[in-house]
């Protein structure tokens, strides 16, 4: 027979539906495994009840869930009074730790929207609450005066975040205030004197009520750059230095 009689086959109106169907639906992506697998594979899909090419989306499937279970959901709280350096502290971080995720900090949602400190609040609250319910990493400034730290601690811990506290001290309010007002001088934010004063006095009660949450603590003393002192770890303070900074050995005897 002369080849060039010879007709290509016609495709049938079926086939060519389902192939308008699995273009227009799905991407194509072709596997290359080691000379010989192909039929074990085969083997072990129909033994599962399945195609190999269902076999195979399972099995991706499977491995994407196992992978994102393993992602750490992380709420980090920068922890100190006005005054000690937490948006500096934040900033050293952000060069050092890659899961600080969504960064809250309350000052900087004032100034930039030119609000009240209490619409700041409540703008940082609802932001808060949706990363919570959209389990989102989430980094926190505060005092953490009040209770609204520990509510969200309490939240998060409910949620499967791993909490860890960074604290920066320094040992008394007038060199807080100091700060303070050499970053109003550069044309910050400022805070009142009298709430520097209340917050400083209250610092470890409010303190202790967040380490519970947590799953790591770090402390770091600010009177000449960010020096880690101690950690807490299974309810007792560690030191990490044997000069101890008045404010940390204030800690420890509080404690």
């Amino acid at each position: 027979m002369d080849a060039s009689s010879i007709k290509p086959a016609k495709t049938n109106s079926s086939t060519k539906a389902k192939n308008k169907y699995y273009s227009r639906n799905y991407d194509s992506v072709h596997v290359f495994v080691p000379k010989g697998q192909k039929s074990d594979l085969l083997a072990v899909a129909e033994a599962s009840g399945d195609s190999l090419n269902g076999y195979i989306n399972k099995a991706i499937k499977e491995r994407i869930t196992k992978n994102e279970n393993t992602i750490i959901k992380t709420y980090t709280i920068i922890g100190g009074i006005n005054g000690t350096g937490k948006s500096s502290f934040t900033g050293v971080l952000k060069t050092q730790t890659e899961n600080l995720g969504e960064i809250i900090d309350v000052d900087k949602i004032t100034a930039e929207n030119g609000i009240t400190p209490l619409d700041g609040g409540k703008t940082a609250l609802r932001k808060i609450n949706e990363f919570l319910d959209k389990g989102i990493s989430f980094t926190q400034e505060t005092t953490l005066a009040g209770r609204r730290t520990e509510i969200t601690a309490s939240k998060a811990k409910e949620s499967g975040y791993f909490i860890r506290l960074y604290y920066i001290g320094l040992d008394t309010p007038e060199e807080c205030i100091k700060r303070i007002s050499n970053r109003v001088a550069r044309g910050g934010h400022n805070i009142n004197e009298d709430d520097v004063r209340r917050r400083f006095t209250g610092r470890w009660e409010s303190l202790i009520k967040i380490l519970p949450y947590c799953d790591e603590v770090q402390f770091f003393d600010n009177d000449n750059g960010f020096i880690e002192v101690a950690e807490y770890k299974n309810g007792q303070l560690l030191f990490k230095t044997n000069i101890l900074p008045k404010w940390l050995d204030e800690l420890s005897n509080y404690l």
